[in-house]
């Protein structure tokens, strides 16, 4: 469990480094950071219901994608917040042009790509028995 929560920690400071240095216009980095993060925040959930020792496998599999879904709707909450109250600031106090949040279409990919990555460690969950 600890090293799923290093790995989200990691993904966020890797967010905070892609805006610094304009890897947003890269379209592929918000795809793979939001990818990686489902993934890795179903690992964390996984860790934490084997610890919990759920007996249903299917309430164990509701509560991880429940948790995907949930984190991935908070941080799109958190980039609308930002939109709206950081730009301005971090522009003037810092140089630097950060992008949050783009459109609807973004919105729902970012939210498509956080449940593949989910969906993935899914079907590698088998192999590391981590939910019994």
């Amino acid at each position: 469990m600890k090293k799923a929560f290093i790995f989200l920690v990691v993904i966020f400071l890797v967010n905070i480094a892609g805006m610094y240095f304009g890897f947003y216009n890269l379209w592929w980095f918000d795809m793979s950071l939001h990818f990686i993060g489902g993934f890795l925040m179903a690992m964390f959930m996984s860790h934490y219901l084997a610890d919990a020792k759920t007996p249903s496998k299917l309430k164990n599999c509701l509560i991880i994608a429940g948790a995907v879904v949930f984190v991935g709707v908070i941080w799109e909450f958190y980039e609308y917040t930002a939109s709206q109250i950081l730009i301005r600031p971090i522009y003037d106090n810092f140089g630097v042009r950060a992008y949050f949040i783009g459109d609807l279409d973004d919105t729902m990919n970012d939210l498509l790509v956080d449940i593949l990555g989910a969906v993935l460690f899914a079907f590698l969950l088998p192999r590391t028995k981590l939910i019994r």
